[in-house]
């Protein structure tokens, strides 16, 4: 009788195989999750960009209630019949930036103004309402001589990243830019 022999290269083989199989598998694995990270857009700026559409939205409303002051303000919209209301505005830019900020719901510093897109001079592009110039942070420099606002200077202020978003309202018979800048 002869005695079988068994086949040991085989069983080599498919052990090698499958461990090879294995780390192939977890190399692809490995390489796509570092290939769609890579890919993946920074959450902050992403939430930043949403507080700045949701407070020039909640700005271009009539806001509640429809004829607010500072002392009755629970959304400060500053439009009546889809137009400018310039004495909203005015209320709006005399609120202070604490009491303002919890209004909009954001966690970001943000400022708002207001500019005209027919200025030929784009340092004296902003528009005023009473001599005020801006609505949000105290933080950011206007170049103002007189009654004159000028374009904000943020290098007083420190921040990661920021968004400016223009949005277009009638003001008069004027189309005008309210600009919203945010900042984290």
């Amino acid at each position: 009788m002869k005695k079988r022999r068994s086949n040991k290269k085989a069983q080599t083989w498919i052990s090698d195989y499958t461990i090879s199989l294995i780390l192939f598998i977890l190399i692809v694995i490995l390489s796509v999750k570092i290939i769609v990270n890579s890919f993946s857009t920074n959450t902050a700026f992403e939430e930043l960009k949403t507080d700045a559409s949701k407070i020039s939205e909640t700005l271009l409303s009539e806001g509640y209630p429809p004829d607010w002051t500072n002392a009755s303000v629970i959304r400060p919209g500053v439009l009546t019949s889809k137009r400018l209301n310039s004495t909203k505005v005015v209320n709006a830019m005399n609120m202070s930036y604490s009491a303002l900020k919890p209004k909009f719901q954001t966690e970001y510093d943000f400022l708002v103004i207001f500019e005209d897109p027919g200025s030929k001079d784009p340092s004296s592009d902003m528009i005023e309402f009473s001599d005020l110039c801006v609505i949000g942070s105290p933080d950011v420099n206007i170049n103002k001589t007189g009654v004159d606002c000028h374009n904000p200077v943020f290098t007083s202020i420190s921040y990661d990243n920021m968004v400016k978003l223009t949005r277009l309202v009638i003001h008069d018979t004027e189309i005008i830019r309210l600009v919203v800048y945010a900042w984290d």
